[in-house]
């Protein structure tokens, strides 16, 4: 009975693995990432209000997104 188990564990195992990649094969889109990121941290900041924004998408830089709130209560 175990040597059952033994010999059919490795077919039940390969169910149970999966991988997702929202990539695409050519590699990400540099001319799209940064589109609506702004509005996007202005929506994730609420009311406090945005302090700093940066998004930079280049081939040979890679992709960087940077969003910072305001604390509650503060002016700039």
């Amino acid at each position: 009975m175990r040597s059952r188990f033994l010999l059919a564990a490795p077919f039940l195992l390969t169910g149970c693995i999966s991988f997702n990649s929202s990539e695409s094969p050519s590699g990400p889109d540099y001319g799209a990432f940064c589109h609506d990121k702004q509005a996007l941290c202005r929506d994730i900041c609420g009311d406090a209000g945005v302090a700093a924004f940066s998004c930079k998408a280049a081939p040979r830089e890679g992709l960087d997104y940077s969003c910072q709130c305001k604390k509650p209560g503060t002016k700039l």
